[in-house]
């Protein structure tokens, strides 16, 4: 069934190829298919999937949208106007049943009769209105995505929205698909206002499952939404049962007793015990996850770029790829982008990775940096990372330290905190952002360029909650950037980006380390064919049972 939902939250772009890489099990099809049972509530005789994840979302708000743990709970409660398609590369009906460029800087949707939210009341579009100035408004983390927006305008009578764009912008086409465009009951989330989506409040949307229980901590239970306007009898599963599993081998061991039917995210640590389990196929998918280094360019020692290019001289990518990333990781070129792309012209893109400065492990040139700065001695410095990358950020160290001049200091933040440091909403007593470097993952908002070029390098995304988290900006790379965003013409896009790719690599905010395929481990009693664009259109309405 081709997805009918939501689309979410943080933003990164990342490329598709031209050609679409497609998605496979490790070395097999792209779809896990029936073998052994698919779990069963006997006694009532729902089909019931059990899925493990090692974190508990922060809310079923879609302003809190901003992890995989929201993927694989909230999104199935919303729906998003329009939806992307399975190859990601275009978008679909989804709330909205039609739609209409009218001029550069006009859109239209029409939106279906009889949408229900999960309390029985229908949707309205005052409900549409809200939920979309709700994101200005307020100004959170994915407002970003709406830079272009002068208004939006709603007619009931023929339930239209209008989009008015201030200044033409060719990637609107997809926004309507992300999670911004979560479309909540007005009443419900104005009256709960912060306890919305919370433990203690309501979740109220119209996807195809509602949220029935959450004990915070242990489990979360999602049922089918018999009143689904995307018709509830097409979805194979009726109870999906989320389970927090903090440790990965933890939750590797669930997933081999038959605990649990489904895990996103495989990593190489895990790989050989889910490789026993013979009645789970683990399907990989090139997807737009990207692992990297972001510099704090706002502060010493960071502020000089001979800084950043000392201490990226003392990384061997190659190893960080292999033995962190291993079978489901490639490595990635300087700037932070991944190797497929839409609007990609091969030819070009490799040309110009090949006269960039691409950094590579030199201790010598690491020295010639360091007696440029102030400080050719060397310095300190502190990364901050999340207890999952702490084996990477251990490694990185040992590159580090080993030049003789450099010390890193690892500052380990609890999962639910990185967020908070990375977007500057928890600051020093001076305004100033506590890390020095920090190491994390983006995954992209659309597959193109743009969605990880703006969000991570664009200078109007630094402040409180912006997606700049290298605080870095250049003025010519804007207009590249803003060039490539207002025309339609592939090549002039791809010009455009490659230019201020140019600049990113010399200026090297950030360090890509490495891209990550998508992985899933799925029962064989259940099939489901993974998308590049799994942030956007993951859904369990997508899972079926064996015959």
């Amino acid at each position: 069934m081709e997805k009918v939902k939501r689309a979410v939250a943080i933003a990164a772009a990342a490329l598709i190829a031209m050609g679409m890489t497609g998605c496979s099990d490790t070395e097999a099809s792209d779809t896990a298919s029936a073998g052994s049972t698919s779990s069963e509530a006997a006694d009532s005789g729902e089909t019931v999937l059990k899925v493990g994840y090692v974190q508990e979302p922060s809310s079923f708000d879609p302003a809190d949208f901003t992890s995989i743990s929201s993927v694989l709970t909230g999104y199935d409660c919303y729906d998003t106007i329009l939806n992307f398609s399975e190859d990601g590369t275009t978008v679909v009906p989804g709330l909205a049943e039609s739609w209409e460029q009218v001029d550069e800087l006009t859109y239209t949707y029409k939106f279906r009769d009889g949408i229900k939210f999960t309390d029985g009341n229908e949707l309205t579009m005052e409900d549409v209105l809200y939920s979309l100035n709700r994101v200005s408004d307020q100004g959170y983390y994915m407002s970003y995505l709406f830079a272009a927006v002068e208004s939006f305008e709603a007619d009931e009578e023929t339930r239209t929205l209008t989009v008015h764009l201030s200044y033409p912008d060719s990637t609107w086409m997809f926004v309507p698909a992300t999670s911004p465009c979560c479309i909540l009951e007005k009443s419900v989330a104005e009256a709960e206002g912060d306890s919305y989506g919370t433990v203690d409040g309501s979740t109220v949307g119209t996807g195809p499952y509602k949220l029935v229980s959450w004990s915070s901590g242990s489990e979360i239970v999602l049922e089918k939404n018999e009143d689904w306007w995307g018709d509830a009898d097409t979805l194979d599963i009726d109870r999906i049962e989320y389970y927090i599993i903090e440790d990965e081998s933890a939750l590797a061991l669930a997933a081999k007793s038959g605990q649990v039917d489904f895990v996103y995210g495989v990593s190489n640590d895990v790989k050989s015990v889910y490789d026993t389990i013979s009645d789970m196929t683990v399907l990989t998918c090139n997807g737009t996850t990207l692992h990297y280094l972001a510099f704090n360019t706002a502060q010493e020692p960071f502020n000089d770029v001979n800084a950043r290019k000392a201490v990226i001289s003392c990384i061997d990518k190659s190893q960080i790829t292999s033995i962190i990333g291993g079978a489901y990781a490639n490595e990635a070129p300087t700037g932070i982008i991944s190797e497929s792309m839409m609007y990609m012209d091969e030819d070009l893109w490799a040309s110009t990775i090949e006269a960039a400065d691409v950094y590579t492990q030199d201790y010598d040139k690491a020295a010639k940096y360091l007696a440029q700065l102030a400080y050719p001695d060397g310095f300190t410095f502190d990364y901050y990372c999340t207890s999952a990358n702490v084996k990477q950020a251990e490694l990185l160290k040992s590159m580090i330290d080993a030049s003789g001049s450099i010390t890193m200091n690892i500052v380990e933040v609890a999962a639910s905190e990185i967020f908070s440091y990375m977007f500057g909403y928890n600051v020093d007593e001076n305004g100033d952002r506590y890390y020095d470097a920090v190491g994390t993952y983006w995954m992209s908002d659309f597959l193109d360029p743009i969605g990880v070029f703006n969000p991570l390098y664009g200078s109007e995304n630094i402040y409180e909650g912006g997606t700049n988290q290298a605080l870095w900006s250049s003025a010519e790379a804007d207009e590249y950037i803003s060039s490539a965003s207002v025309t339609s013409d592939y090549s002039e896009k791809m010009a455009n980006y490659t230019e201020a790719y140019k600049i990113y690599a010399d200026e090297c905010p950030y360090l890509a380390l490495y891209s990550v395929l998508d992985t899933y481990a799925v029962n064989n009693g259940f099939s489901y064919t993974p998308s590049p664009m799994f942030w956007y259109n993951f859904t369990y309405a997508d899972f079926h049972t064996a015959d």
